[in-house]
């Protein structure tokens, strides 16, 4: 590089840091901002200084764009604040603040592959992120922040992300943006999304007609669908969180998933919430994750041939619901402390073996740890509260527990476990980055020698008992 070139450019930076800072330098720091990317060669590093600047800016070529400081990016036209249109290029450690209001691109775009986005704030009134066309990108350390304007005292905090920046939701009175998705992956593959924060969004993180991408150790809160997969093939969704949404995730027209160790809870101020719902899913894994204190804790409609394995679904109004669900196996689960247990609507030839119910009432006569009486979901108390909600009151009122006995016999319900579980498998340990299942626990052989003796106690008291009673008639 010759010293003409490095004192033009040394110049360039040096007018940019005193345009931003002198009001009405905008959109000559926009220029400049522009023309450094545009005279860096393929492969180079632009540092952009500290200081806002005004978009569009657009990189068609693959080079490093590395934010110093606070490096802030303001869109108010018709274009996105950022577009990337080529390959092999990393930005970082930028702010994109986009003050469009409902308009139909992104804030940014990025329409090429093997990119590396990183530790970027994205503040948007519609979408914060697209992938149009992208395979093999990474997105990482992002916080996107939906329905954000300048602070005021209007507004209220909902979290944090990366950067120290909070994540705050307006309360303005004027025209009201709608909510876009906070990161949008349209017919892009094997693309990662890493440790990035959403809040406030439409869909947190939305795939359509995209397969073999990973989404890892992300967090989405407050918005409809945490995770969203609109025929999708080969997707994993491992160790993310899911809080206060609509929905946790949302999978449709779904095959070959793996949906594992991600925690999805609190899933219950809509009357449709659910901690995972499945739709038209075939052949993918639900296993080892945390499903607590939603309104319903799994639905699977339309679904067949899923394995659901090791879950913990905890405090939930309905632990499982099934609908039109054929062929799935749902094993080594533990339903604790739901209101309702499961439910189950036309759905035939599941497999439902050896879980864990918390209200079932058990006995263990050989010792394998698995009840030898069967675990039948009664719906009783679920149908007699669909038709009158009020009677709900009396959940587990002494009055209910003999009607439900009353009506027991005979069921023919779909929610039947042969082999329950007497104890739970194992234990789930909830991580700030998902779940982790611990070793599987067995009990000891004194404590089952113990409860093998007690049983054989009761059983020949209760067969003595009847032989006697029989004696005296």
């Amino acid at each position: 590089m010759n010293l003409q070139r490095v004192l033009w450019r040394l110049f360039i930076a040096a007018f940019a840091v005193a345009a931003v800072s002198i009001p009405g330098k905008a959109t000559a720091a926009t220029s400049l901002l522009q023309e450094l990317i545009d005279q860096a060669k393929p492969g180079e590093t632009v540092l952009i200084p500290a200081g806002a600047y005004q978009g569009p800016v657009r990189v068609t070529k693959p080079i490093k764009l590395l934010g110093q400081g606070t490096v802030e990016i303001t869109s108010t036209g018709k274009e996105p604040a950022l577009v990337i249109q080529t390959d092999h290029t990393t930005v970082r450690g930028i702010r994109i603040v986009d003050k469009r209001i409902n308009e139909p691109d992104a804030s940014v775009i990025v329409k090429g592959s093997y990119n590396v986005l990183e530790q970027l704030v994205i503040e948007t009134m519609g979408t914060g992120m697209q992938l149009i066309k992208a395979d093999h990108n990474i997105l990482k350390e992002i916080a996107v922040i939906g329905g954000v304007d300048e602070p005021d005292e209007g507004q209220e905090e909902i979290g944090h992300d990366h950067s120290q920046h909070k994540l705050l939701v307006p309360k303005s009175t004027g025209p009201k943006p709608q909510k876009g998705n906070g990161i949008n992956l349209d017919q892009s593959h094997y693309n990662q999304l890493t440790s990035n924060r959403i809040g406030n969004m439409f869909d947190g993180v939305y795939l359509e007609n995209s397969n073999f991408n990973t989404i890892e150790q992300n967090f989405v809160e407050k918005s409809r669908y945490g995770y969203h997969f609109m025929g999708t093939a080969d997707t994993k969704l491992l160790g993310n969180t899911g809080s206060a949404n609509v929905t946790g995730a949302m999978l449709m027209e779904t095959t070959r998933a793996t949906v594992k160790e991600n925690r999805f809870v609190k899933q219950r101020e809509n009357p449709n919430s659910q901690g995972i719902l499945l739709f038209d899913v075939t052949q993918s894994q639900i296993e080892n994750n945390l499903i607590e204190g939603n309104r319903v804790g799994l639905f699977m409609e339309q679904s067949s041939e899923n394995l659901f394995k090791g879950n913990q679904l905890e405090k939930n109004f309905i632990g499982m619901q099934l609908k039109e669900a054929a062929y799935n196996e749902v094993t080594a689960n533990q339903f604790i402390s739901n209101v309702i247990q499961g439910q189950a609507q036309a759905s035939k030839e599941n497999l439902l073996e050896g879980n864990y119910w918390d209200t079932m009432q058990g006995i263990d006569l050989d010792g394998d740890q698995h009840s030898d009486i069967p675990y039948e979901m009664n719906p009783f108390f679920l149908a007699l509260t669909g038709a009158v909600p009020p009677y709900q009151l009396f959940f587990q009122a002494p009055g209910f527990v003999f009607l439900e006995g009353l009506f027991t016999s005979g069921t023919g319900t779909a929610i039947r476990d042969p082999r329950p579980l007497m104890a739970p498998a194992k234990t789930v340990l909830v991580a700030t980055d998902g779940i982790l299942p611990a070793e599987q626990t067995e009990e000891q052989p004194e404590e089952r020698t113990w409860v093998m003796s007690i049983s054989a106690c009761l059983l020949a008291l209760t067969s003595l008992g009847i032989y006697m009673g029989v004696r005296q008639k």
